[in-house]
């Protein structure tokens, strides 16, 4: 069973994610590589998805491993810390494929 912690973090992951998929909705690879407002905004929800991850405890990423926790919290790292050196390709892979990813086991947790 979960904690209200560990749901409160949880929610808190898929509204990022939601985020994430609203932002990438219907956009093209060349659109999100000109507008760097939208490489900012999936970033930030990166880097808060990465943050949240932080706040799990080890016997919650142990139980629950089917992602990548340690990646996720590492690109969070990237994010905050390197910024103008931001792998594009990296952004684009996850917004587009592991966030999807991401919010289904998160969602497939809480129920």
């Amino acid at each position: 069973m979960l904690s209200v912690k560990e749901k409160g973090i949880l929610l808190a992951i898929i509204k990022h994610c939601n985020k994430i998929n609203e932002k990438m909705n219907g956009l093209t690879r060349e659109q999100f590589d000109e507008d760097e407002d939208v490489l900012e905004i999936i970033c930030f929800n990166i880097l808060q998805i990465g943050e949240l991850a932080k706040n799990l405890e080890a016997d919650f990423i142990n139980k629950y491993n089917a992602v990548p926790w340690k990646e996720i919290k590492g690109m969070r790292d990237k994010v905050a810390h390197g910024y103008d050196k931001i792998d594009k390709d990296r952004v684009w892979n996850t917004a587009l494929y592991d966030i999807n990813s991401l919010l289904d086991y998160c969602k497939s947790i809480i129920s």
